[in-house]
C-alpha cells in the first residue's frame, strides 16, 4: 500500500499543475464534509485552485 502512495506522489508531483494535485490530496484527506459530499470535493477544489494559481500551464496545453 505504502508503494502506491509513494508512486502515485511520484508521478502526481513530477509533472505541471503540482497545486491542484496538492490541494486534491489535502482536501480528500481531511474528510471535508459539505452538504454531505465527501471525497468529490477534493477533485473540484483541486481544480479550481489549479486553474486559478497554473493558468499558465493550461495555456499552453490548450
Amino acid at each position: 500500500m505504502l508503494k502506491a502512495l509513494q508512486q502515485t506522489f511520484v508521478t502526481a508531483f513530477s509533472t505541471t499543475c503540482t497545486m491542484g494535485s496538492m490541494a486534491t490530496f489535502v482536501v480528500t484527506v481531511s474528510d471535508m464534509n459539505l452538504l454531505n459530499i465527501h471525497a468529490a470535493w477534493g477533485g473540484l477544489i483541486g481544480y479550481i485552485v489549479s486553474r486559478l494559481l497554473e493558468r499558465g500551464n493550461y495555456a499552453t496545453t490548450a
